[in-house]
């Protein structure tokens, strides 16, 4: 019910519009390599931001999937590598694994502000995943902010041997 006087008005309905591409340093940076092998490039989707990451082992592979979710989330020419934290996901196979694996990096930066600009992978199988991440503590004053990251999907997930290599497609929601 209105107060006295008032009138209820009628918003005009506005049309849904798709979420921009990024637009952030370092993901022109990366579109911009020339490489035999990119580690990874983002991929425009319109609710979503998506990312492929490319390895010629699937070790590497998951460690670009990983610095790739990052670079979404921080600039990762901002992070210093200094400190060494211990990564560790399983899954009931290897797709699930990734998905796993990259829950567990979003986790540390959402709990515990771990920014991270490179990682080691030390034991991969299709069902488990142990690894170094080296980065450090987000710091505002230094750290730029990209894209605020709720979750890893599984829609359009890929994981794929190729002639190159591995390929990982992964979708995130923001």
């Amino acid at each position: 019910m209105l107060p006295e006087g008032w009138r209820k008005v009628q918003s005009p309905a506005r049309p849904k519009r798709a979420m921009p591409f990024p637009n952030y340093p370092s993901a022109r940076r990366f579109s911009k390599m020339i490489t035999a092998m990119e580690p990874f490039r983002v991929l425009e989707h319109t609710a979503d931001v998506g990312f492929e990451a490319f390895g010629s082992t699937r070790e590497e592979v998951f460690a670009n999937a990983a610095r790739a979710l990052m670079n979404i989330i921080v600039d990762l020419d901002s992070v210093d590598p200094s400190a060494a934290v211990p990564v560790q996901a399983e899954g009931s196979g290897p797709s699930d694994l990734l998905v796993n694996w990259l829950s567990e990096v979003l986790y540390l930066y959402d709990a515990d502000g771990w920014v991270f600009r490179s990682f080691e992978v030390r034991s991969l199988t299709d069902r488990s995943i142990s690894a170094i991440a080296r980065g450090e503590q987000f710091d505002p004053a230094r750290h730029q902010a990209n894209l605020l990251v709720k979750a890893v999907t599984y829609h359009q997930l890929a994981l794929e041997k190729t002639a190159n290599g591995w390929r990982a497609q992964v979708y995130v929601d923001i």
